[in-house]
């Protein structure tokens, strides 16, 4: 189906790229791409009727949690 959107230069662009790396038509690789995001499922729920991210199965993050992580990644950097 022939159809007009606005999509933002720097996502066309990733999305050329995504189909000259597996030899596609653009239109056939934003197709799979739209697909695979839509299959992700983003965890969500409603409170007071505003959709809001659904903390996964490890619980929110935390403000330790985040610092955990930096000390982390900074000691595999250096």
């Amino acid at each position: 189906m022939r159809t007009t959107w606005n999509v933002e230069d720097d996502v066309v662009e990733q999305v050329k790229e995504y189909a000259r790396e597996r030899s596609i038509p653009a239109g056939e690789a934003a197709s799979e791409l739209i697909r695979r995001g839509l299959r992700a499922g983003v965890p969500t729920k409603r409170e007071n009727g505003i959709l809001v991210f659904a903390p996964g199965p490890e619980g929110a993050v935390s403000a330790e949690h985040v610092m955990k992580l930096k000390d982390e990644m900074e000691g595999e950097l250096w």
